[in-house]
Order: C-alpha cells, then sequence, then structure tokens
C-alpha cells in the first residue's frame, strides 16, 4: 500500500454482558464519528447540496465543490433522469470534466 499510514482505531467500548450494545457503544469508524458528531449538535458529513449557478461548469468557471479531504464523491441527477451519476473528484486533479454530465468541477477547502 506504498505510504498509506492506518487511520487511527475509532470504536465505542461494546455492550455490557447480558445486554444488546447501542448505537454509540457498538459503532466504528466513520459512523462513530459521525454519532459523536451529532451528540454535539455538528455534522461530520457536509449533506448540503452544491447549487449550480448561471455559466458554471466550464473550465474556466468550474463547480466548486467543498471538501475538507483530498478527495470527494459527488452524484448529481441530471434534469430528465431518475437517478443520480456518481464520480470522485480529487483535489490532486485539479479541474475535472465528467463527460457523462458535460461540466467540469474543482473541489475547494472551504476553511482556508
Amino acid at each position: 500500500f506504498g505510504d498509506y499510514v492506518q487511520p487511527p482505531l475509532s470504536q465505542g467500548k461494546g455492550g455490557k454482558d447480558g445486554e444488546v450494545a447501542d448505537d454509540m457503544e457498538q459503532a466504528t469508524g466513520r459512523e462513530r464519528e459521525e454519532l459523536l458528531a451529532f451528540a454535539q449538535n455538528k455534522d461530520y458529513f457536509n449533506r448540503d447540496p452544491v447549487q449550480m449557478q448561471k455559466g458554471q461548469g466550464t473550465f474556466e468557471n468550474p463547480i466548486m465543490v467543498p471538501s475538507e479531504m483530498e478527495d470527494r464523491v459527488v452524484g448529481m441527477i441530471p434534469k430528465g433522469q431518475d437517478g443520480p451519476i456518481w464520480f470522485e473528484i480529487t483535489k490532486a486533479g485539479g479541474v475535472q470534466y465528467v463527460p457523462e454530465l458535460d461540466v467540469h468541477f474543482k473541489l475547494y477547502n472551504p476553511y482556508v
């Protein structure tokens, strides 16, 4: 895996003997991080839709997608279609073209 570094393990204590564990006690990984954030009235995942403005989507004026991470999976439902088209965009890729949508996207960190 090259330079991959395993993130720290995030897990609850588990259930007590003779009891069924609740979600917080048995959740691990991202699910646990999301529950911890929710308990603090914070959002762990950004689920807000990205609104495309008129004139956006070109290479010179890509649709800006917020992310603190180096990559993000994005779904877009084209007009007249029932389901989303899913794709991944990365910061390293700069402006990225999605041919199925004929639109350009770019990640940015909203907190920098």
